[in-house]
């Protein structure tokens, strides 16, 4: 059957990725691979027959897929949370990862590994599926015999990255006594439920609807002004403010009891459906997908934006927020406009789901581009961002760029989601076989035990390191600590974990605002501990 398959490529990578994805799929004390046991089934079927190959142009599609999507996904909120706390964390990141690369020559060097191999260990022990690739990629032009050591190395270390992190992270917890709850709560990450109350607008109450939230200082909107009982119109932001007015306000408990304390009293009205329309509209109109709720003037077209669902959670929308594909808006008008805003914003699962893939590939054309572009190093070396690292930094730029004149760089959610994750699986099942050989034999030899140490050791220091400078230095809590330090190792898996341990998204703020640094980062460190090492 081997046999078989090896003369059968298409079939062969098929049953890796149906058998990896099921495996990926099993969880064990919480904790489940994902797309990762791809890798694993690769390399056991390549360790049981060297001759299953892939080729190689898969596995480099299939890792600029996966992370030319995930640069768009993480590119808006990446720069939003680098201009104020977020640089502190890069840096932190950064000199981090120097270190990490400083202890992982050391430690190669000392227990006398296979230098390949040690420098697979060291993309292991960070997880970093570009960095083994950039390094595999720059053997095959220097070489071809030794290509696939790396691969071996990062076989070896990466259970044990993953073992690491969680552990720490579950340990620390317990240890520190961590509330996730009152933590995230505290960092603002758990929102109250919003809801609407009713204000009767007491006098010397001077402005304009669109003032509310200058006036208040809550994170508060309008949706209604009623006058009498029967009189509901739009609460227009031009609308000037009046004693006696009585306005419909949306926001938490919080921010509306601490509003009307300020603006005057609560009366009880009913919001009678024969006035106006509350209504769910989802994004899925390209005309109006990357530009902010501002430049849509919607009070123009004769209804408002009350709440946006992003994710599971609900938000009180700003003027500068920007609308994305998929976005759950809530919106106010009459029932007789209520047809002419689902067609202005689209409202469709079938649009959503003809994805133009022509800005997609025209952006993985430009990061494809960046990845070849030599960077000179010292000593006549040269290193490039390659088919990992190119098309990652096109796609944060692009994806806060969101769109460029009438082209869109973003495409929907659910898209997104889907490409990064058969990019990903097409990666690791193409290079799990390359890897087969190697594998066997190391599997055989007792200094593969040496390596998996070594990686295990990197792991913890990580995860360690980042609790230890950012919890008093940087004043983060311990969720998000570990979110950094998850955000270091840029696996699925171990974020996964502490989310699903803390029931909060807080560790995922750390993750997301340093995930595109590490992940450039990394390719560009596990290159740097190649040449040095060699």
């Amino acid at each position: 059957m081997l046999d078989y398959l090896a003369t059968q490529p298409l079939l062969t990578l098929v049953l890796i990725l149906a058998l990896g994805l099921a495996l990926g799929k099993i969880r064990i004390l919480g904790i489940s691979l994902g797309a990762a046991a791809v890798l694993f089934v690769a390399l056991g079927l390549s360790t049981l027959n060297p001759d299953l190959q892939l080729p190689p142009l898969l596995y480099q599609l299939g890792l600029a897929l996966f992370v030319y999507a995930i640069g768009l996904e993480a590119g808006g909120d990446f720069f939003a949370q680098f201009k104020s706390r977020g640089w502190k964390l890069n840096v932190f990141l950064a000199l981090l990862l120097v270190f990490l690369s400083g202890v992982a020559i050391v430690v190669v060097r000392a227990l006398g590994l296979d230098h390949e191999i040690g420098a697979g260990m060291f993309a292991g022990s960070l997880t970093s599926t570009p960095g083994m690739a950039a390094m595999v990629n720059m053997l095959n032009s220097s070489d071809p015999a030794q290509s696939s050591q790396p691969v071996v190395g990062y076989s070896l270390a990466y259970p044990g990255a993953v073992i690491g992190s969680i552990v720490v992270a579950a340990v620390g917890a317990k240890l520190l006594k961590v509330n996730h709850h009152r933590d995230a709560k505290s960092e603002g990450m758990i929102l109250d439920p919003l809801m609407w109350e009713a204000v009767r607008l007491r006098p010397g109450i001077d402005g304009t609807v669109g003032d509310l939230r200058d006036i208040t200082g809550q994170q508060i909107i309008a949706s209604r002004v009623i006058h009498g009982d029967t009189d509901h119109q739009l609460a227009l932001s031009e609308h000037p403010l009046e004693e006696g007015m009585i306005l419909v306000l949306n926001g938490t408990a919080e921010a509306l009891e601490a509003a009307i304390d300020i603006l005057g009293e609560k009366v009880h009205v009913t919001l009678d459906s024969n006035f106006l329309r509350y209504t769910r509209v989802t994004v899925s109109n390209k005309a109006v997908v990357g530009r902010t709720i501002e430049e849509l003037n919607t009070a123009s077209k004769g209804f408002l934006i009350v709440r946006a669902r992003r994710g599971d959670r609900d938000e009180v929308p700003l003027p500068t927020d920007v609308v994305h594909y998929s976005d759950r808006l809530r919106v106010v008008t009459t029932h007789d406009r209520l047809p002419e805003v689902r067609k202005f914003l689209g409202d469709s699962e079938r649009s959503l789901a003809d994805v133009d893939l022509l800005p997609f590939f025209i952006g993985l054309f430009l990061g494809l581009f960046i990845g070849i572009i030599p960077i000179p190093l010292p000593g006549g070396n040269v290193l490039t961002l390659g088919f990992g690292g190119g098309p990652i930094v096109a796609g944060l730029v692009l994806g806060a760029l969101e769109r460029t004149s009438s082209v869109r760089w973003q495409i929907p959610y659910h898209a997104n989601r889907t490409i990064s994750t058969l990019g990903l699986s097409l990666f690791l099942a193409g290079v799990g076989t390359k890897a087969g050989v190697g594998f066997r034999d190391a599997l055989t030899d007792p200094s593969s035990f040496k390596v998996i140490g070594a990686g295990l050791i990197i792991s913890l220091l990580n995860a360690v390191i980042s609790a230890a400078i950012c919890m008093p230095l940087l004043k983060l809590k311990w969720d998000e600590a570990m979110g950094v330090a998850a955000g270091m190792t840029t696996n699925p898996a171990v974020i996964s974990y502490i989310n699903g341990q803390s029931g909060t998204e807080l560790a995922t703020r750390g993750y997301a605002t340093v995930y595109p640094t590490a992940m450039i980062g990394k390719i560009i460190a596990c290159q740097v501990v190649l040449i040095l090492l060699l």
